[in-house]
């Protein structure tokens, strides 16, 4: 039987030896079974300045369906490969064919760069009065003052306890006025 000590000095080398196994991050990218991707790319590198539609015609001409490179166009410009110009044709953004990132991988990445806080989300449907206050703020910055009332709720608790007496005098010859009694 290994005594205690040679076994404690193999472990130790083996802390000491670097790990070989390498830790990068993942992407899945959609595996190009037909060229179909890279035919949509290639031809609007090709040939800039087109329709999306004519570049469906030209492609389905080649043998291509023309829902794939429908969607191929549109995943293409969602993910930055292509633009579309003020004219509405298209245009490349790179000169090299990349393979197109699944969309789950695009969610996970926005999802890491925007982290959720559950915590601070509202849950209540009325208006806050930092934002009502925020908004009259923004409004009367551009000269919006009197264009919208915003109708404030309020409990009746609140108002009792925070109204001073003449307030509370003016309001009672108010309502008395609105419901039709006597006013003081």
């Amino acid at each position: 039987m290994p005594d205690l000590q040679t076994e404690m000095q193999k472990i130790l080398q083996s802390w000491d030896q670097p790990e070989t196994t390498e830790t990068t991050e993942e992407t899945t990218v959609f595996t190009t079974t037909t060229n179909t991707s890279r035919a949509t790319f290639e031809m609007v590198r090709d040939e800039p300045g087109l329709p999306k539609n004519q570049y469906i015609r030209m492609l389905e001409t080649k043998g291509h369906k023309k829902a794939s490179t429908t969607s191929l166009l549109s995943q293409m410009i969602r993910q930055g490969y292509i633009w579309v110009d003020s004219s509405g044709c298209l245009r490349p953004n790179q000169t090299e064919y990349k393979p197109l990132k699944s969309v789950t991988t695009l969610k996970n990445k926005a999802k890491k760069a925007n982290p959720v806080k559950t915590s601070k989300l509202r849950t209540s449907r009325e208006t806050s009065k930092e934002a009502l206050a925020a908004a009259a703020e923004a409004m009367s910055s551009i000269g919006m003052n009197g264009l919208i009332e915003v109708p404030v709720r309020t409990n009746i608790e609140v108002i009792l306890d925070t109204i001073t007496l003449s307030e509370a005098h003016e309001l009672y010859c108010k309502l008395h006025q609105y419901f039709g009694g006597l006013s003081k």
